[in-house]
């Protein structure tokens, strides 16, 4: 499981700038520029790199574009166990980038983070999940509770090492089938059971993220349920020709749609009610005219 994501863009005065990061954690100021350094040491630059600093290892995805005649470039980085591969999470940081670089000045841009780094890591989890694998990283953990004398703590441990994983690995599966049926409270469920299970045996981080992606998936009905009937206000509001008001429903429905982190229709129901704006503003004007049009 990685420990982090950081996302950062270049400024040409101040240098590599965290614009994002999930979760909050604490890490070497040298280490963005490093890491930008290592890309960019030569040409053409280096896409993707494997790195290892200090205890950590590293998977980094370099992206650079135009805008506004600007060339923007962005660092999408993974901060990564020892034991861990950076390879095999090259195409996770190329999920990453497709799903935030387009993003990168958006206000909500750090709930937008947490929200897909929890989708994508977990998705990453439940398709390559090793029972076996965290089997055995509980036993070493039970041993060197056993080391350091704490042998009540490595006893209830160990004797967990073999019936938790699979049930942890049949219940992301399950939640992954309910969430591809759109089956979000049900989704929900198994994902709190999977955070259940990361807790006894103490991989509280994980179970952290696991119960608040259970969280924010009870919210969805609701969420989608609300978007809806706003839609609909707004579609009357249309056909009473009230336009002020047909503001307030779009723009409460973008509002809605960046809760559900469902940016294609934050932008049709913000350029709707943007839209509208400009019309009753382009109409305000030209009745503001009139009087002196009027007198000539």
């Amino acid at each position: 499981m990685p420990r982090a994501l950081i996302i950062l863009d270049w400024d040409r005065i101040k240098g590599p700038v965290v614009k994002a990061k999930y979760p909050e954690i604490e890490f070497d100021p040298d280490l963005p520029m490093k890491i930008f350094m290592a890309h960019t040491a030569q040409e053409p630059v280096e896409i993707l790199l494997s790195l290892q600093f200090k205890s950590m290892n590293i998977a980094s995805r370099f992206t650079q574009f135009q805008e506004k005649g600007t060339m923007r470039r962005i660092l999408f980085i993974l901060l990564l166990n020892p034991e861990e591969n950076p390879k095999e999470f090259f195409k996770i940081l190329s999920d990453f980038e497709q799903n935030l670089r387009l993003e990168i000045d958006a206000t909500y841009l750090p709930e937008l983070v947490k929200n897909i780094y929890i989708k994508k890591t977990s998705v990453q989890i439940s398709t390559s999940f090793n029972a076996e694998e965290l089997s055995n990283k509980i036993i070493n953990r039970s041993k060197q509770l056993l080391d350091s004398g704490e042998i009540q703590k490595a006893q209830a441990l160990i004797s967990k090492s073999k019936s938790v994983p699979p049930r942890i690995a049949e219940n992301l599966q399950l939640a992954e089938t309910a969430l591809t049926e759109k089956k979000y409270i049900i989704a929900a469920g198994y994902y709190e059971t999977v955070s259940n299970l990361l807790f006894e045996i103490d991989e509280t981080t994980l179970m952290q993220q696991y119960r608040d992606k259970a969280e924010k998936l009870k919210k969805i009905p609701n969420l989608q349920k609300e978007r809806k009937e706003f839609i609909e206000n707004a579609h009357k509001a249309l056909k009473k020709v009230d336009f002020t008001e047909a503001i307030e429903w779009f723009t409460a429905a973008a509002k809605k749609s960046e809760e559900l982190e469902d940016p294609v229709k934050l932008l049709e129901y913000s350029t709707k009610a943007k839209a509208l704006v400009t019309f009753l503003e382009a109409e305000r004007e030209a009745k503001l005219k009139e009087p002196s049009q009027n007198s000539q």
